[in-house]
């Protein structure tokens, strides 16, 4: 998978976990909603993951895990480069 997918598929899980995190917080008793939710966000972290280890950090926070501060070396969200 390249960037391009790999950033797509982790908008789309952010996207689903987040809606299901909505859903929950009106039907906390759903087990079968918090188990996707469960399922979801875990999918999502080890696409983060993926991503970061391929392409560096996806946000400050994660520049963290790095060796060096390493969130400054990618292109800003303006430069046509960050806008795969």
């Amino acid at each position: 998978m390249n960037k391009k997918e790999l950033l797509y598929k982790i908008q789309k899980y952010n996207f689903a976990a987040y809606d299901l995190l909505l859903y929950l917080d009106t039907h906390p008793e759903d087990r079968n909603a918090f188990a996707m939710f469960k399922a979801m966000v875990k999918d999502y972290k080890d696409l983060v993951k993926s991503y970061e280890t391929a392409y560096g950090p996806l946000e400050a926070y994660s520049a963290a895990g790095f060796d060096t501060f390493r969130w400054t070396e990618s292109p800003w969200p303006w430069e046509k480069e960050a806008n795969v």
